[in-house]
């Protein structure tokens, strides 16, 4: 990949809290940062990754702050990309400079295998087994106290190390659970969350109460367990389900299932029970992770709690 100016250049040494590096290569971006490959400079050779982030102002900044707090939380699971160390800095020109250095995952994304597999499609069993990986990754945020909304669950913040996949991103990730009074009333505050959902958000996987905040349905967990069913979806026929008539599709859950490729009646029935308008009908993550396993013939990997 070309690297965009103001890249850090290959071979340049960082101390990076705890951690010295180098950078090896530039490998991607996406919003105001860049991802770098780097390798631990005490010998091992042992890749990591650095992303580099900068940022125009202390509101921004608070905002990546928030994301390395979410992370350094969330500690070890092996479904979830392991944050390592992060620092800060001021950039020359004004503005902020922050790294985080990650484990590195040689995988890549699943958005790049199933780029790769346009011809011959992921498999039930290979859909089932991402599916399954991503849904304890996200019980482990639902779980946490208090719990964390990922809110943007995707196939492209989806990576593979070895033989598991794992949830990364945590930049949308929130503890704000709007229930009950807590559900802003004046269009003031709806105006507010419009916003911050609109900036944190990926509209192909925003559930109907995201779409329109005036419902006042609340926002909880029940917002990750749509996108999973739109993960799900997307996994299987390589779109998503509301791709083409976008926010009245979503509003309406009108979709259309593809004749092609055939999956078992028990895996279109898992995604459709997760795509329901009223976030109180679709299952917790226990029970779509229960159902997830059943499909695959083993014992669930989580309790119930």
């Amino acid at each position: 990949m070309m690297a965009p100016q103001g890249t850090i250049l290959p071979g340049t040494a960082i101390q990076l809290g705890n951690y010295a590096v180098v950078i090896d290569k530039y490998i991607a971006e996406g919003g105001f940062a860049h991802v770098y490959l780097a390798t631990l400079a005490n010998g091992s050779g042992f890749p990591v990754v650095v992303k580099r982030i900068a940022v125009a102002d202390k509101e921004r900044l608070a905002i990546v702050n928030k994301e390395i707090e979410t992370m350094k939380r969330l500690g070890k699971h092996k479904n979830i990309v392991e944050y390592m160390d992060s620092c800060m800095g001021k950039l020359e020109g004004g503005g902020y400079e922050v790294l985080i250095l990650m484990e590195y995952c040689g995988g890549g994304p699943v958005i790049d295998l199933m780029n790769r597999r346009l011809q011959h499609r992921l498999t039930e069993p290979e859909i089932l087994k991402i599916f399954s990986n991503v849904c304890e990754a996200v019980a482990y945020l639902h779980y946490s106290d208090p719990p964390i909304l990922h809110r943007d669950i995707k196939v492209e913040n989806i990576l593979l190390s070895h033989n598991d996949y794992k949830l990364c991103d945590f930049g949308s990730a929130t503890t704000n659970i709007l229930r009950g009074d807590n559900i802003p009333r004046n269009v003031k505050d709806i105006q507010l969350l419009e916003e911050e959902i609109n900036n944190h958000t990926t509209l192909q996987y925003r559930a109907p109460e995201m779409v329109d905040l005036y419902m006042r349905k609340g926002i909880d967990e029940k917002i990750d367990i749509w996108a999973l069913g739109v993960l799900l979806y997307k996994l299987c026929y390589y779109t998503t389900p509301f791709e083409e008539q976008g926010q009245l599709a979503i509003l309406n859950v009108r979709y259309t299932i593809p004749e092609y490729p055939v999956f078992s009646p028990g895996l279109v029935d898992l995604f459709k029970s997760m795509l329901k308008e009223d976030p109180r009908q679709r299952p917790n993550i226990y029970q779509v992770m229960k159902a997830t396993s059943a499909l695959r013939g083993l014992p669930c990997p989580i309790k119930n709690v």
